[in-house]
C-alpha cells in the first residue's frame, strides 16, 4: 500500500472539496453538489454559504432558486440530520434511511400489531396533497396510531420521527431559504419527478463513492458515521465497489480508502475561504478524525460537543484558522472573525473576496470586518 503524509492528505482533500467549476449559474451549483453529495444543513444558510465558498460570485436568487424549484431538495435523513442535495442523491439517502429506520418506528412507538411500514405510508398519504405543518403531522399520526392501540410516550423525540421521515421534503413559510426553519413537509414524489427509489445496498454504494470521491482518502469509521450505518453495512458496500477502490497507509499508519481513479482538477491551494456551520471538512469525517485541517485544541473552539454544533470558519492556507459571525451593527452588517489558537491575527484585507461572494450569496450588506485574536 502506498503510503500518504498529512500534507498531501489535506491537499488532496482540498482539491476534491474545492473542484472546478467554471460556471457560475444553476448547472454550476447543481455540478458542485451533484460532486460533493449530501451538505449537512440544519442551518438554513450552510448550503447557501457551501456554494459561496467553492463557487464564488454566485447569486442569493440563483441558490434560492434551486430551492424554491425543487432542484435542490432538503431532508431529514442520515443520522436524523437536515442535508440538501440533488434530487439522485435525495432517493439514495431515501433508500438507505427508511430501512434503517424500521426498528427505531417499531420499538419508540410501540407499535405492536402496526407494522413500521404503515406508519410510514400514513406520513406520506397525509402529505401527499399538501404541505403540512409539524404540529399537523405530529397530532394526526398520534391520533391515528392511537385508534391503532398504540400508547408510545409522546414526546419531541416521536414527533420527529413522524415529520422527520425521509420521503419527505421541507420548505419554511416563505422564501426566505437562507433564514427560516423548515417547519413544513410534503412527500417529495408528489412534488418532484425522481428516479425510482434503488435498493438500499445499492444505494448506499453510490453515497460511498459518491463521498470517497469528494472527502477521500479516509476510513471505514468516516463512512458508517456520515451515513449513520454500521461498519457490516459499509464493507458490503466497498466490496461491491471492490474494483473501484484502494487502500493507502495514512499519517499515523491508520488505513485510509481512496477511489482507485479520483478527480484531480480540484484546486488544492483555494486561499482563504469563509465556510458554513458544519461544513464538510469537519462533519465528512468521524469525530476522532476531524483534525485534519486544525489542531485537537483549536477543533474545541470549533465543535462544541455537549450540542453537536458547529461554528462557521475560515480557511486559509489550506488549514482552519479561525471562527466568524455575521453581526448587525445599527444601519449595516459586519464580519467578525475570531483566530483560533495557535493563529497568527489576518489582515482585514485578506477577506475582500470572500466578503463579496459571501454578501452576493446572502444578499446582505457586508459593510467591514472585525477581526479578533484568539480568546
Amino acid at each position: 500500500m502506498s503510503r500518504i503524509s498529512a500534507e498531501e492528505l489535506r491537499r488532496t482533500t482540498l482539491a476534491r472539496q474545492f473542484p472546478r467549476i467554471e460556471t457560475r449559474d444553476a448547472d454550476g451549483v447543481l455540478a458542485l453538489f451533484e460532486h460533493l453529495g449530501p451538505i449537512q444543513s440544519q442551518v438554513p444558510r450552510a448550503p447557501f454559504i457551501t456554494v459561496s465558498a467553492r463557487l464564488p460570485g454566485i447569486s442569493y436568487q440563483t441558490v434560492r432558486d434551486l430551492f424554491a424549484d425543487h432542484r435542490l431538495l432538503k431532508t431529514t435523513s442520515i443520522r436524523g440530520t437536515v442535508h440538501t442535495s440533488v434530487r439522485a442523491d435525495f432517493v439514495r439517502l431515501d433508500a438507505v434511511c427508511r430501512k434503517a429506520r424500521l426498528p427505531l418506528l417499531r420499538r419508540a412507538l410501540k407499535l405492536g400489531s402496526v407494522e413500521p411500514a404503515a406508519v410510514v405510508a400514513e406520513v406520506e398519504c397525509y402529505t401527499r396533497d399538501d404541505w403540512r405543518s409539524r404540529d399537523e403531522i405530529v397530532a394526526h399520526l398520534t391520533r391515528w396510531l392511537a385508534e391503532r392501540g398504540s400508547r408510545f410516550d409522546a414526546n419531541t423525540f416521536t414527533g420527529n420521527l413522524f415529520w422527520g421521515h425521509s420521503g419527505l421534503i421541507r420548505r419554511p413559510k416563505d422564501t426566505h431559504w437562507e433564514k427560516r426553519t423548515d417547519i413544513f413537509h410534503r412527500t417529495a414524489a408528489e412534488v418532484v419527478r425522481l428516479p425510482p427509489l434503488p435498493d438500499p445496498t445499492d444505494a448506499l454504494a453510490d453515497l460511498v463513492r459518491v463521498h470517497l470521491r469528494s472527502y477521500g482518502p479516509l476510513g471505514r469509521a468516516d463512512l458508517a458515521f456520515f451515513f449513520g450505518v454500521g461498519l457490516g453495512q459499509i464493507d458490503t458496500a466497498l466490496t461491491a465497489l471492490a474494483d473501484q477502490v484502494v487502500q493507502l497507509i495514512g499519517p499515523d499508519s491508520e488505513t485510509l480508502l481512496d477511489l482507485a481513479e479520483p478527480a484531480t482538477d480540484g484546486d488544492p491551494e483555494p486561499g482563504l475561504r469563509l465556510l458554513p456551520e458544519y461544513d464538510g471538512l469537519l462533519v465528512g469525517y468521524a469525530g476522532p478524525n476531524r483534525t485534519r485541517f486544525c489542531s485537537a485544541d483549536q477543533l474545541a473552539r470549533v465543535w462544541a460537543k455537549v450540542n453537536g454544533v458547529f461554528s462557521p470558519v475560515v480557511l486559509a492556507d489550506g488549514r482552519l484558522v479561525a471562527t466568524w459571525k455575521t453581526v448587525a451593527d445599527r444601519t449595516r452588517t459586519l464580519l467578525e472573525v475570531t483566530m483560533l489558537p495557535g493563529e497568527s491575527v489576518l489582515g482585514e484585507d485578506a477577506f475582500a473576496d470572500q466578503l463579496a461572494a459571501l454578501g452576493r450569496v446572502l444578499a446582505l450588506d457586508i459593510g467591514m470586518v472585525r477581526v479578533l485574536p484568539s480568546r
